[in-house]
């Protein structure tokens, strides 16, 4: 039986519809591999039988799939395909939900409305507090599993030295965490008692403060509902003194046996109150 022949990249290219720098990607990440490497001149030649996964994998760039699920999915045995792009599919279904709540929340924001209707803003004191923290670098998509992962760290570290916790969790937003921006943020869990810190976690006091705050449903809590939130509790900080410390999110409540309405966490942006010449 004769052999089929083996095609140029640029005629595989051609026929697979990508181009030949795509394939080259691909076989740098092992997508994609030719089915024969020239070791003088390197030139790549594919299987014709190839072109099939070829032009599955650009069909799944188009549907925004990224290269490390593209490779994950293909190898995955057949029936569990469908299911991987089941679950890509409900990350775009949530992706497209938030970018329109966030361009609905800027349409409201620059027209000067406000976009969701929140309780008032409360205030109070926040006394002194000793707190085991962990800094992170993440970008917005990566968020809630570092929270999630951070907090659960340090609850296991105060849990292993028979430490107490001292009050709510809560995470201190250092910079802006989105698409471009990674923070930081500093995932707190207040304690008492002796503690050793232990790899990247330190150990530090948290300063006494007053704090502008809101507490918040999970529906107001989701993104970006929360930046309203955000927004009226700076309004309030600042109508109230100097905001000298970051904003948080505290996490004070049962977050997941909270039922619909109950508050799951509060919005808290600190201020230093100004005084009044007596």
């Amino acid at each position: 039986m004769t052999p089929t022949p083996l095609m140029t990249i640029g005629a595989f290219a051609q026929a697979a519809r990508l181009s030949p720098k795509a394939l080259r990607l691909y076989d740098d990440l092992g997508l994609l591999r030719p089915a024969q490497v020239d070791a003088g001149s390197g030139y790549r030649r594919y299987d014709p039988a190839q072109l099939e996964d070829a032009r599955l994998i650009g069909l799944l760039r188009r549907a925004d799939l990224p290269l490390t699920d593209i490779q994950a999915l293909l190898g995955a045995p057949a029936p569990d395909r469908p299911a991987a792009l089941r679950a890509h599919l409900a990350r775009l279904d949530r992706l497209h939900r938030e970018r329109r709540d966030l361009t609905l929340y800027l349409i409201a924001r620059l027209q000067g409305e406000t976009p969701m209707t929140l309780p008032p803003v409360q205030t109070r004191f926040q006394p002194e507090q000793s707190v085991a923290a962990l800094t992170r670098h993440v970008f917005v998509a990566d968020l809630p599993g570092a929270i999630q992962s951070g907090m659960q760290a340090l609850i296991d570290l105060v849990n292993a030295q028979g430490g107490m916790f001292g009050g709510a969790p809560f995470v201190i937003y250092h910079g802006d965490v989105n698409a471009d921006s990674d923070g930081p943020i500093e995932i707190c869990v207040p304690y008492r008692g002796p503690l050793t810190p232990g790899g990247d976690v330190t150990l530090r006091v948290e300063p006494a403060h007053h704090e502008a705050f809101l507490a918040l449903t999970r529906e107001q809590f989701e993104f970006p509902a929360i930046l309203v939130a955000y927004d009226a509790t700076c309004a309030a900080a600042a109508a109230h003194g100097t905001c000298t410390l970051r904003p948080r999110e505290v996490y004070a409540y049962d977050w997941d046996g909270a039922a619909p309405g109950d508050p799951v966490g509060d919005v808290a942006w600190p201020y230093e109150p100004v005084m009044v010449p007596s």
